[in-house]
């Protein structure tokens, strides 16, 4: 069986820019190009987990309370609620 030869390394070699010809005879370099970033949708959002506010315990706590005892639905609060849910629907 044969196998050709490895063929010495060769140097580093310096790059030149890259140059286009424009209409009017010059020439101009172009842009350089290089690595591009793209930050994704769950990315955005999980940076603005640090915007969002602060549990409040305290209100928590008071809502179940005045669930569990029967005073937290009222009236007035359903009458708020399916209106903001009718406007929810028809926007």
């Amino acid at each position: 069986m044969y196998v050709n030869g490895v063929n010495p390394p060769t140097p580093p070699q310096s790059v030149e820019p890259v140059t286009t010809v424009v209409r009017d005879g010059g020439s101009a370099a172009l842009p350089p190009t290089g690595d591009v970033v793209e930050i994704s949708t769950v990315a955005k959002l999980a940076a603005q987990v640090h915007d969002v506010p602060e549990v409040r315990a305290d209100l928590i706590a008071r809502v179940k309370a005045e669930i569990e005892t029967g005073v937290y639905e009222t009236q007035e609060r359903i009458d708020v609620t399916v209106d903001r849910l009718m406007d929810e629907f028809s926007s």
